[in-house]
């Protein structure tokens, strides 16, 4: 039994390992750690801009959770560049980005769209609960 065990937890971990895609920008998926505050930083406010310009795409039948805790919309994201991104991606520059990969951020400081700050429910704070979702309405 011990044995199914630690082969069920080095398979995940392993998994864990290789979760960095090359595909569009921040498809990562950092630990658990994070930054006491985020940094808002020209990376950030440059992400946080191209991810507004940016168009909703094709929704998912689930969302993403974040080792940290929160959890990405149900859908993907592309930029005004083409490259598809996800709703997190504004939280791990401000709250992961000692392990987002040179590569990644490389991606970031070719954005061309400017530079905002983000705003409280973009950065998805760890620990903090999301707002209650309203309830939707069908054939009243």
């Amino acid at each position: 039994m011990f044995a199914v065990q630690f082969q069920k937890l080095n398979l995940k971990l392993r998994r864990r390992q290789n979760m960095i895609s090359n595909k569009g920008i921040l498809y990562i998926e950092p630990s658990a750690r994070t930054s006491r505050q985020p940094l808002i930083d020209d990376l950030t406010c440059k992400m946080t801009a191209a991810f507004r310009k940016g168009t909703k795409g094709s929704a998912w039948r689930g969302v993403h959770s974040c080792a940290c805790g929160v959890h990405s919309s149900n859908c993907h994201y592309l930029l005004l560049n083409g490259e598809p991104t996800n709703s997190l991606c504004i939280h791990y520059l401000a709250y992961h980005r000692d392990e987002v990969p040179a590569a990644e951020l490389d991606k970031v400081r070719q954005l061309d769209c400017g530079k905002e700050e983000p705003t409280a429910q973009e950065l998805s704070t760890p620990g903090q609960k999301p707002e209650p979702r309203q309830p939707v309405m069908r054939g009243a």
